[in-house]
Formats: structure tokens, C-alpha cells, sequence
């Protein structure tokens, strides 16, 4: 509203007219907040009610959800993603939504409601029919439930037993949206939601029973509808009729016996990717070859098979890496997990330069130490070859030598960099040439270096210094405490003793900066 005389007038005559109990008169003042919002952002905020009160919400499931509910309109070259954060940014700049935890590089991991708002929410939503809500102590019958769109539901239910309709009651669910929201820290105790359950919606657009510890493989091929998914799976399933699908979250319920390819390659509308081992994209050779033999087309067969929407995506144990990335050219993020004795690193590094748009990448092996060093040297040269656009760079476990690191300076555009026992030796040396110009957050976890030396203009916008396990370090560079944006430096011990290097040097730094009137520096020892 206009901050005009007039307005505030029709506010107070509202607050003064109105009688009721303290909750009822602030549900009252709330509402102004709502009956004022833009037409495109009411579901969005209703949608927000759905989830437990007093818990975290993750920001990029949320966004996800949006964009499957088509809550989210395309705005000039923006991704829906870009968008839906700019929704989200709106909410809280009313004061709807409250900010929660931050990423590394300060976007917003984690989101939350009021209490208030919340059943501002609850009460909006069962008016509009945007959503429904069901309560824990409700029974899960198809008769209740039937003609709401949008079902969100606790993933226990107090009553175990589940109705399923009844075959003369003639109940054709409408039912779009079926989510099962984490009331419990065990998720195995989720006893009363079922695939057969979820088998009774034929019309389901978002499925998510992540939440709910059981076998869903058998009803996800039937639901050809769906645009977002998150299901445990126990059985092979086939996703081939499935083209409408945007967000893909499958976890193998028997990692040790299920190892199964997902073809995924004509699902053009994909945009994030996320199955857990040992679930593995196909071979996207393997499948165009297969399509010849039963294709007749050769216009169809000519098209190349390109993931032109899929934007994160994460790879474990591939054979075929840089196949995969060849096909998926706008990839934002990319985690790379690779435990075998040989990984594919000539694959991986020179193919990552493809990825244009890459902001986030995580490469991460967990093999015996058996490389050679032509393999070593490998890396080195193609530090190089890293994304231009590279913003988050989180290496683990790749036991490289100091002297990479200091190539990763040549990134324009990092932000956040963690080496998570990234790199071997005792010495890091960074030389007057080498600087990190947009480095805002370093987390460095080590056991075996011992000297560090760096100068202040190495690092001229770090702002969080996380250092773990650096028990053998002898000091931190004293010219770190001379960079003005540095705000944070937070030491973990990992089983260290009291009165390490690491500590004395960073207490010494801050007692330096507090002499010269820098009393924003905190030293956080944990």
C-alpha cells in the first residue's frame, strides 16, 4: 500500500473496529499482508504452509516444486529457476517468509514460516482450494481426499491403516500433487502411506514420498503424468513413458543388489538429476544405436540425443563421463564421485571445459593412492581447462599437489572454494602473482600441511576462512589478518590438542586487529 494519509486511516479504523481473541486479531492484521500480495506469488506462499511448522525448508527443493506446479511464468531470458529465487526473495522482502541458513557463497540454502503466517496459510489454502493439508491424526482415505489437487501430507500418519477406495464407490481421484512431508528423524517408521496408495492417482503431476522408507518402483512407470519425483525404489523401473519429467530424486533402497541403468536421454524436459549409487545413467551411444534398430525415420534418426534443459546432475562411477557432459551443454551444477582404483580423470578433466555455463562443481575420489605421476601431472596442465564461469569448486580426496591449487587462481569468476583433503605435501607457498581476485569463502581440510605462505593480496575479498583438521600446520600466514573484508576464521580440531599452531596464530591475528581497531574479525575455534 501507499504510505498516504488515506491508507493509513483505513488501517486504523480496521484495528480499532475489530474485537476478538489476541490470535484472531493478528490473524486479522496478517491478512492485509496476503490480500495485498501480486496474483502470481499467493500459491507460491500458500504452498509454504504444506510443510511442519518450526522446520527448515530447502530453498532449491521449494524452487523445483514451483516450477513442476508451474507456479512459475517464464520472464524475458531468465531461467525459471532465476525466476522462482526472485519470488522467493519477494516473499521475504514482505516479511511472509523468513530467510534461514546461508550457502557458502551467501545465497540461501534454507527458508522458514512463522507460526502465524503459517496458519494464515492453512486457512487461506482450505479457502482458495490451492492446497489441502492433511492432519496426522486423519484417516488416508481416497473418499476424503479425492477432489483436492494438491495433497501434503505427514509422512506418519497416526491412523496405520490405509482406505483405499472402494471398486463401486466410482471415485476418480483428481488428485495433481501428492508430498509427504519428514516428521520424523527415523524415516523407516513411516508406516502408513503405500505405493498402492499412491497407485489410486492416475492425474499425479508432483510425487514426492522421499520421506517414506518403501518401495514406490512398481507405481512411478504408471503415473506418466508426472513432472517431479522423489520416491525410494527396491526394483528396476523404466522411466521410457515418463517425458513430461523435469526433477528426477530416485534412492536405492538395497544398494547392494540393485545396479540398474536409467535411459534418460529423450526426457528433453529434464532439468535436475539426482539417483544415488548404484543407480547410473545409460550410455548415451549405447542408446542411439538401439534406436536404429527400431526407428524407420532417418529425419528423427539424425537428431543427436542433447539434455539441453538438465542443469544438475550428479555422476557416480561413470565410465563415460565426458559422453554424458558432450550431451548436456548448460549443466549449472555437477558433482562428480568417483571411488573405483582407476578413475577416468582424462575423461573428466577435458571434457569439463565444455561446460560453459557450469557454476558449481564438485569432483570427489575416494580410491587407494595408486596413481601415477603422469597422472599428477595430467591435472596440472589442465587446471586450465576448468569452466570460465566457475563460481563454487569444491575438490575431495583427490590428493593433488599444492602447486594445483595456486592454477585455480586463474578462475575469473571463483567464490567459494573447498579442498577437502584436495591436497598433498607439507608446503603451500603462494607466490606474489598468485591471487585469488573474487575468493570470498576458503575451506581448507588437511593432515599433512605443515607451512603456509601467503600474502594478503592473494586473497583481497575473503571473507570466511574454514580450516579443518590442520593439526600439523605451524601458523596461519600473519598477513591474513591484514585483509580488510575478512570477517570469520573458524578452526576445526578433528581430535587436535589445545593450543595448536593453527589456534595461537588465529587468536594472535584477531588480538593484532583489535589493537588497530578491527573488531569485526571473529575466531571461532570448534
Amino acid at each position: 500500500m501507499d504510505p498516504t494519509h488515506d491508507n493509513w486511516k483505513r488501517v486504523e479504523e480496521n484495528l480499532n473496529s475489530f474485537f476478538g481473541t489476541v490470535s484472531e486479531w493478528c490473524q486479522s492484521i496478517l491478512s492485509f499482508s496476503y490480500s495485498y500480495l501480486p496474483q502470481y506469488l499467493r500459491s507460491c506462499f500458500l504452498y509454504v504452509g504444506g510443510f511442519p511448522e518450526d522446520k527448515e525448508i530447502n530453498v532449491s527443493k521449494l524452487i523445483r516444486l514451483w516450477i513442476a506446479e508451474q507456479f512459475v511464468k517464464a520472464r524475458s531470458n531468465k531461467r525459471l529457476e532465476v525466476v522462482a529465487e526472485g519470488y522467493l526473495e519477494e516473499l521475504i522482502d514482505r516479511s511472509l517468509i523468513l530467510a534461514g541458513e546461508q550457502r557458502a557463497n551467501g545465497r540461501m540454502r534454507t527458508c522458514k514460516i512463522h507460526d502465524l503466517l503459517r496458519q494464515l496459510c492453512l486457512k487461506e489454502a482450505h479457502t482458495e482450494n490451492v492446497v489441502h493439508f492433511m492432519n496426522e491424526n486423519a484417516p488416508m482415505a481416497l473418499e476424503v481426499i479425492h477432489d483436492q489437487r494438491r495433497v501434503i501430507s505427514p509422512s506418519k500418519l497416526q491412523h496405520p491403516q490405509v482406505y483405499p477406495t472402494s471398486p463401486s464407490s466410482g471415485i476418480t481421484s483428481i488428485i495433481r500433487t501428492f508430498i509427504t512431508t519428514k516428521d520424523n528423524y527415523f524415516r523407516w517408521h513411516s508406516i502408513s502411506i503405500t505405493s498402492s496408495t499412491v497407485s489410486q492417482f492416475k492425474l499425479l503431476k508432483v510425487l514426492d514420498v522421499l520421506s517414506v522408507w518403501k518401495d514406490f518402483g512398481c507405481v512411478i512407470p504408471q503415473l506418466v503424468h508426472l513432472r517431479y519425483v522423489a520416491a525410494n525404489i527396491e526394483k528396476a523401473l523404466s522411466l521410457a513413458k515418463l517425458r513430461n519429467l523435469e526433477t528426477i530424486i530416485l534412492v536405492s533402497l538395497e544398494p547392494a543388489r540393485l545396479k540398474h541403468s536409467l535411459d534418460i536421454w529423450r526426457m528433453t524436459e529434464i532439468r535436475h538429476l539426482d539417483i544415488s549409487y548404484p543407480l547410473y545413467i545409460c550410455n548415451p551411444l549405447l542408446v542411439e544405436n538401439h534406436m536404429t534398430l527400431y526407428i524407420s525415420d532417418p529425419l528423427e534418426l539424425e537428431q543427436p540425443l542433447f539434455l539441453n534443459n538438465l542443469q544438475t546432475l550428479r555422476l557416480h562411477n561413470s565410465s563415460f563421463v565426458s559422453e554424458i557432459i558432450r550431451r548436456t551443454p548448460n549443466l549449472k551444477k555437477l558433482k562428480i564421485l568417483d571411488s573405483s582404483d582407476h578413475p577416468y580423470w582424462h575423461d573428466i578433466l577435458y571434457s569439463l571445459i565444455l561446460l560453459e555455463e557450469l557454476e558449481t562443481l564438485h569432483i570427489k575420489f575416494d580410491f587407494l593412492f595408486t596413481e601415477e605421476l603422469d597422472t599428477i601431472d595430467l591435472m596440472i596442465s589442465s587446471a586450465y581447462n576448468f569452466p570460465p564461469n566457475l563460481k563454487k569448486l569444491t575438490l575431495s580426496s583427490t590428493e593433488l599437489p599444492w602447486d594445483v591449487m595456486n592454477l585455480l587462481a586463474y578462475l575469473p569468476k571463483l567464490e567459494v572454494l573447498k579442498a577437502n583433503y584436495a591436497f598433498n605435501g607439507t608446503d603451500w607457498k603462494l607466490d606474489e602473482d598468485v591471487v585469488f581476485h573474487k575468493l570470498k569463502y576458503l575451506q581448507i581440510k588437511s593432515d599433512c600441511l605443515v607451512r603456509w605462505e601467503a600474502g594478503s593480496d592473494s586473497f583481497p575479498l575473503l571473507e570466511k576462512l574454514l580450516l579443518y583438521d590442520l593439526n600439523e600446520l605451524e601458523e596461519i600466514p600473519e598477513s591474513i589478518g591484514e585483509i580488510m573484508t575478512l570477517k570469520l576464521i573458524q578452526i576445526h580440531r578433528y581430535g587436535g590438542k589445545n593450543g595448536s599452531g593453527v589456534e595461537i596464530s588465529a587468536k594472535k591475528i584477531q588480538e593484532e586487529q583489535e589493537n588497530l581497531g578491527n573488531y569485526e574479525l571473529q575466531v571461532q575455534i570448534i
